[in-house]
């Protein structure tokens, strides 16, 4: 096929000298005896060339077989041309991404002209190669004779920058304070969900972005980077830049959350350790975190939320509007440990220990406690036993278990809140005991008024004062009546409330609004509640 431009095509002058593939460039080449020694030469220095430049072996490899195209159009030519003399010459080839050119001196031809120095270094600037020149090279290799490959340029790669960057020193938790648990298990083996901070500690290390440098090809274009990029930096409240701008900063104590992908602090009370008699008494507003175990005594009260990361032993601990969390358990001491919260109390363990709760609580186990709370009480994991307990519950309470081998006695009571059938309980007592009395003021009564015209002054004064004892008792003991009354109609809606375990050991008591049941017997599978006015174990 006949080689050459196209009619109308124009050719640039780098279109030629960048190469076009090694495929393209393999042909059949002239194969007279000189010629066949200069391949053999051009080969023998594109292996060399290909060895001290490995990097660059596809563009020498590709010049090479532009090199023997030339030396057979040379050679052509100077046949053509009756054997004329032919100039030496200076052949340049460029790297496909212009950043390496490669140069070759190719002999005279018939006797012809030798080339210079400067007529090389002409050249090399008339084929737009101006960039990077590798002098000393050229003066080294062009001293070493002819068809020798060599580089003759190197541009200056492009260093890429360093876009900035955040390291995130701790975990990307979104919740500032304890969440009530819907379920009905807590898992007391892993941490809480809540990460404490003292103020001035790192929350991110930021790296700054580095600039790159621009490059240069060997024709002097100019190869750009791409701008460094700050790193976004997620500063949310109370935290700070600090360090040299080099560090995001906790400007508060408190509790570390993310929120709209920003680091962000809960400010609250933090106790690293632990609390004992030397503290005594802690009122604070808003949430506290106490990192170790609470003992000897202490009176604790907060606003919020109270996390303790150890154990609870003999203190009051109260939160009059969050809840409480006990991530160790709680080994009070009888009469001397008492938790209240607005909302749930949780521990692995409740052991001799009086707890009050708005909505729940959730345990392992309980023992030797009194619980009162307004929702259900869950002891669904772990042992998930209750035992020699007095537990109140204004829904219900599921667990795995009541009682043990051992024996032992539980009360409980379900499906009202707790200060109604507390409240019931009370005044039927309170008001057998005002019968009472009413009935032995009536005696000493009956036998003075008997005496009739007989009765003594000391006796008729002692007379008018039993009555008014009496009418004052009648009067007591009909509010308690009328007040009996109303919370019998309340125990006397229909609940839902039950007792659910899958083993119960005697002796268990249950109270389901008036009803009230004494379980002597070993049961399975116990789901106990109302049922057409009757506590049903099952």
């Amino acid at each position: 096929m006949r080689r050459g431009k196209r009619q109308g095509m124009k050719v640039s002058l780098f279109d030629r000298l960048v190469p076009k593939g090694a495929g393209e460039q393999k042909r059949k080449l002239f194969s007279s005896a000189p010629q066949m020694r200069r391949y053999s030469a051009l080969d023998a220095a594109c292996g060399e060339a290909m060895e001290r430049y490995p990097e660059d072996g596809k563009t020498i490899e590709n010049f090479s077989w532009a090199l023997k195209e030339t030396c057979r159009v040379r050679y052509k030519k100077a046949a053509d041309g009756e054997l004329q003399p032919m100039k030496a010459a200076a052949q340049f080839f460029l790297s496909q991404d212009r950043m390496s050119a490669f140069g070759c001196l190719l002999p005279p031809e018939n006797g012809g002209d030798e080339i210079t120095l400067e007529e090389f270094m002409e050249d090399l600037h008339y084929e737009g190669i101006n960039y990077g020149i590798l002098r000393e090279e050229i003066q080294r290799e062009f001293g070493r004779g002819y068809l020798r490959i060599f580089p003759v340029a190197r541009g200056k790669p492009p260093q890429e920058g360093e876009d900035g960057k955040v390291v995130e020193l701790f975990k990307r938790r979104k919740t500032m304070q304890l969440e009530v648990q819907n379920g009905s298990q807590v898992d007391f083996g892993e941490d809480v969900q809540l990460q404490p901070i003292r103020k001035g500690t790192a929350v991110c290390l930021i790296r700054p972005p580095r600039a790159g440098a621009d490059g240069m090809d060997v024709t002097g274009q100019k190869r750009s980077v791409r701008p460094a990029v700050k790193a976004r930096i997620p500063q949310g409240e109370n935290t700070v830049i600090g360090r040299g701008g080099q560090a995001l900063i906790a400007e508060a104590d408190g509790i570390l959350y993310i929120e709209n992908d920003q680091f962000c602090i809960h400010a609250q009370k933090i106790i690293d350790g632990d609390m004992d008699q030397f503290q005594g008494t802690l009122r604070i507003s808003g949430n506290l975190y106490i990192g170790g175990t609470v003992d000897g005594g202490v009176d604790i009260e907060a606003s919020g939320d109270i996390v303790i990361n150890g154990k609870l032993g003999r203190a009051r601990v109260v939160s009059t509007g969050g809840t409480i969390r006990i991530q160790q358990g709680v080994y009070g001491t009888q009469g001397e440990t008492r938790l209240t919260a607005a909302c749930q109390v949780q521990a692995p363990v409740m052991e001799w220990a009086k707890i009050e709760a708005g909505t729940s609580v959730i345990a392992d186990a309980i023992l030797n406690s009194s619980i009162r709370c307004g929702g259900t009480v869950y002891v669904m994991s772990g042992r998930g036993m209750i035992v020699d307990s007095h537990i109140q519950a204004g829904d219900s309470i599921l667990c795995l278990r009541i009682g043990n081998l051992a024996g032992g006695r539980s009360q409980v009571s379900v499906g009202y809140p707790p200060h109604i059938p507390e409240a019931w309980k009370r005044l039927k007592a309170e008001l057998s005991s005002v019968q009472s009395v009413v009935e032995k003021l009536w005696e000493p009564i009956t036998t003075l008024r008997k005496k009739g015209y007989r009765i003594t002054d000391g006796e008729r004064e002692l007379l008018e004062q039993l009555a008014e004892q009496r009418s004052l008792y009648l009067e007591k003991k009909e509010a308690l009546a009328a007040e009996l009354k109303l919370l019998e109609k309340e125990l006397d809606k229909k609940s839902r409330g039950r007792i659910r375990c899958e083993k119960l050991y005697p002796h268990l008591e249950v109270q389901i609004g008036r009803l009230t049941e004494e379980i002597t017997t070993i049961e399975e599978q116990c789901d106990i509640h109302v049922e057409e006015n009757r506590i049903q174990l099952q």
